[in-house]
C-alpha cells in the first residue's frame, strides 16, 4: 500500500495514539454521532432502504456493516455503538415528520414502576459484536456509548421539572438517577468482560451544561455527580481503555470535575461556549479534545472558509497529539454533504504530521 493510501485510510491505532499525547501520521477525524439520512447515502453512493433514526431516540443510527463502510470511504477512524437507556421521553411530531423532546412521563415516585424497560443486555452485545465482525480488517475501530444518569432523569422527569425537583424533591430525582445508573453499571461491566479487548475506548454521553456552566448549583453537583460517575466508568478504567465524556455547554468549571473524575478525552467543547484554543493552552496535556468545527460553518458556510478552519485547527490543535478533528455537535439533516465531506478531506490535507497546516 502507498504511503498516500495509508494516510487516507482508516487506522483506529492512528486515533488511539493522537488520543495518548502521541503524533501519528495524521491528525485523526471522528463524529460520534452521523444522524443525516442524505450524508450516509451521499458518502456510500447508494439509497438506503430504512430510515435513520436518530441514536438520542433509542435507536442505531444506522446499520453496523453500513456505518463501517461509511467510515472507510471517509478514512474516518472508528464507529459508535450505542447502549442507550433514556426512558420515558415525551415526543411530539414537527410538521416536517421530525420527532423532538418535549417532557418526561415520570413525576411521582410512584411512576417508577411505569419506567420504559431497557434492551436487553445480550441483544445490546450481539450488537456490539456485529460491529466489531463488520470492522476486521478494515482499519475502523469500534467504540461502544453509554447514556449515564444524569441528563437521563432530567429528561425522564421533563427538564422543567426537574429543575424545580433538585430543590423541592431531591431525593426522588437521585432515586432515578440511580435505577439507572446501576443499569447501566451491568451493561458497562458485561460490555468490559466480553469485548474491552477490541473497543478502541469507552464514551458516557451525559449532558451536565449549557452555555453559562452546569445546568445545576456547583455544590449540589458536587453532591450528585462524581462518586456516581466512578461508579459507571470504573469496569471501563479497570480494563486500562481510555474513557470520553460528551457535555454540552461551557465547560471552564467542568475540567476540574472530569479531571478528578478520571476521563481521558472530552467532545465536543461547543464553540459557542469555549474558546478552544486557550483550553488547548490549559487542559491540553490532560485531556484529548475532540470536535469544535462549527456546525452552523458546516450548515452555511462556503467550502473554502470550512477548509480554511480546518487548517487552522490543524495548525494549532495538532502539535502534540491530543486533538481529534470533528463537529461541534453532530452531523444532522440540513448540514450539505459536500460541506462534511469537505471538512474530513482537509483534514487529510492540512493534518499531516510534520506539515501541519500546509497542504500535503
Amino acid at each position: 500500500m502507498s504511503e498516500s493510501t495509508s494516510y487516507e485510510r482508516s487506522d483506529v491505532n492512528r486515533l488511539l495514539a493522537a488520543m495518548r499525547h502521541q503524533e501519528p501520521d495524521r491528525i485523526p477525524h471522528l463524529e460520534f454521532w452521523v444522524t443525516s439520512q442524505s450524508v450516509f447515502e451521499y458518502v456510500l453512493e447508494k439509497t438506503l432502504d430504512y430510515e435513520i433514526v436518530d441514536a438520542a431516540l433509542g435507536g442505531q443510527s444506522i446499520t453496523p456493516e453500513d456505518h463501517v463502510e461509511f467510515a472507510g470511504r471517509l478514512g474516518m477512524d472508528a464507529v459508535v455503538c450505542n447502549f442507550n437507556w433514556r426512558p420515558n421521553n415525551v415526543m411530539r411530531m414537527a410538521s416536517d415528520g421530525t420527532e423532538h423532546y418535549v417532557d418526561g412521563s415520570i413525576k411521582r415516585e410512584a411512576d417508577l414502576v411505569n419506567l420504559d424497560p431497557p434492551a436487553p443486555i445480550d441483544a445490546q452485545l450481539r450488537y456490539l459484536e456485529r460491529y466489531l465482525k463488520a470492522a476486521q480488517g478494515t482499519g475502523v475501530g469500534v467504540f461502544a456509548n453509554f447514556t449515564s444518569f444524569f441528563d437521563s432523569a432530567m429528561l425522564a422527569v421533563g427538564v422543567s421539572d426537574s429543575f424545580l425537583m433538585f430543590y423541592d424533591n431531591r431525593p426522588f430525582l437521585e432515586t432515578l438517577m440511580d435505577i439507572l445508573l446501576a443499569h447501566q453499571e451491568k451493561v458497562m461491566q458485561a460490555v468490559c468482560d466480553e469485548f474491552a479487548d477490541e473497543l478502541a475506548f469507552i464514551l458516557v454521553n451525559d449532558d451536565i451544561a449549557h452555555n453559562a456552566g452546569l445546568m445545576i448549583n456547583p455544590r449540589m453537583f458536587l453532591e450528585i455527580f462524581p462518586q456516581r460517575m466512578k461508579r459507571l466508568i470504573a469496569p471501563a478504567k479497570a480494563a486500562g481503555k481510555l474513557v470520553a465524556y460528551h457535555t454540552d455547554g461551557k465547560m471552564d468549571k467542568i475540567f476540574p470535575i472530569l479531571d478528578d473524575v478520571g476521563f481521558d478525552i472530552v467532545h465536543p467543547i461547543e464553540p459557542e461556549s469555549n474558546d478552544m484554543f486557550a483550553v488547548k493552552q490549559q487542559w491540553g496535556q490532560r485531556f484529548t479534545l475532540v470536535g469544535n468545527i462549527p456546525t452552523v460553518l458546516l450548515a452555511y458556510g462556503p467550502v473554502e472558509e470550512i477548509e480554511e478552519r480546518v487548517k487552522l485547527y490543524c495548525e494549532t490543535m495538532g502539535p502534540g497529539g491530543g486533538y481529534v478533528l470533528g463537529s461541534s455537535t453532530s452531523i444532522m439533516e440540513g448540514i450539505p454533504p459536500q460541506n462534511f465531506v469537505t471538512m474530513t478531506r482537509a483534514a487529510h490535507k492540512y493534518g499531516r504530521y510534520g506539515a501541519l497546516g500546509r497542504e500535503s
